[in-house]
């Protein structure tokens, strides 16, 4: 079918009869009679039926109308896009950012970014890293963002905030005290519950190398992919683990109290787009916005976090 018979097909679908799609597409009722015959030989099957001065869907249109449908959700989507574009200049957004960036990152930036760009349709999406270089591939989105994400040939990435780990635990399971050095082993520890990570993103795997470096064998059973999940377990009480600062932060402080950890483990947040494709305005602003928000939430760490701090090296004597 071509595009000017699925929009008549679905104005009849709609509306019932000639008259009224001719009425709601603008046009004379011959048009609409014209396009429909022709889309009625192009496929091979009738899509109407005429009982009692009205059209009946055959259920061949029937079964055909859910597709049109969703054709034309598409449609609409890009007509509205052009339209921002010729009035506005605003033009449209597809961002993506890994589960743990959402919420304390994304959605913030995100608020930014629509402040400054009101006629901009923008799409937020949550991919892990693996899928976000994927979409970029297939021009799914136009940017995304990641914690130290693999190299690929074709995906430029650049650093747009970092931070450290910190160590989450319930208030129901409060630390023991630091001693004169206001600071307690981490081997002191592994008899509590702690959450894990079953993933293979560049977090998940610093944690259990450097809990593997310092023979370390918490005792976990519980594990999880998202480290969004891994607060809402230890959000619930059901134990301690290791977290990116900024999804940390993000926790209720009447529930949950922050440590630092001891030596520091770094990490960087990419921002990621097609190498093949360059940057527009949208995307340097949302990077702008993304930098921005990081550091806002940043700026709150010192006051978050509470002695005393954690070491990985050496067990206390």
């Amino acid at each position: 079918m071509r595009l000017r018979q699925i929009e008549v097909f679905r104005a009849v679908m709609l509306t019932g009869t000639v008259s009224e799609a001719a009425r709601l597409l603008h046009v004379s009722q011959p048009v609409v009679t014209r396009v429909l015959q022709h889309a009625e030989a192009s496929l091979g099957f009738r899509l109407f039926e005429r009982v009692r001065g009205r059209l009946q869907p055959t259920p061949e249109a029937t079964a055909l109308y859910g597709d049109v449908e969703r054709l034309y959700g598409e449609i609409e989507r890009v007509r509205r896009v052009s339209e921002s574009l010729r009035h506005k200049g605003a033009g449209r957004l597809r961002v993506a950012a890994t589960p743990s960036l959402a919420n304390p990152l994304l959605v913030p930036a995100v608020r930014r970014f629509c402040a400054r760009h009101p006629e901009t349709q923008v799409q937020v999406l949550t991919h892990h890293t693996n899928e976000i270089v994927d979409a970029l591939l297939a021009n799914q989105i136009d940017v995304g963002f990641a914690f130290s994400p693999p190299r690929h040939e074709a995906i430029s990435s650049e650093p747009v905030a970092a931070g450290r780990m910190l160590l989450a635990v319930p208030r129901t399971l409060p630390l023991p005290g630091g001693g004169r050095r206001g600071a307690v082993s981490m081997h002191k520890l592994m008899d509590r519950p702690f959450v894990g990570y079953d993933d293979d993103t560049s977090l998940g795997l610093l944690v259990r190398q450097t809990l593997a470096r310092h023979a370390l064998e918490p005792h976990s059973t519980l594990e999880v992919q998202t480290y969004s999940l891994a607060l809402a377990l230890v959000d619930a009480g059901l134990g301690l683990t290791v977290l990116d600062q900024y999804t940390a932060l993000s926790a209720n402080p009447a529930n949950v109290a922050l440590h630092d950890i001891e030596p520091v483990l770094p990490f960087e947040i990419q921002l990621l787009r097609a190498s093949h494709r360059g940057a527009s305005s949208l995307v340097d602003d949302m990077r702008t916005q993304f930098t921005a928000a990081a550091a806002e939430l940043a700026a709150t760490l010192p006051h978050r976090l509470e002695a005393p701090r954690v070491q990985f090296d050496a067990p206390d004597k």
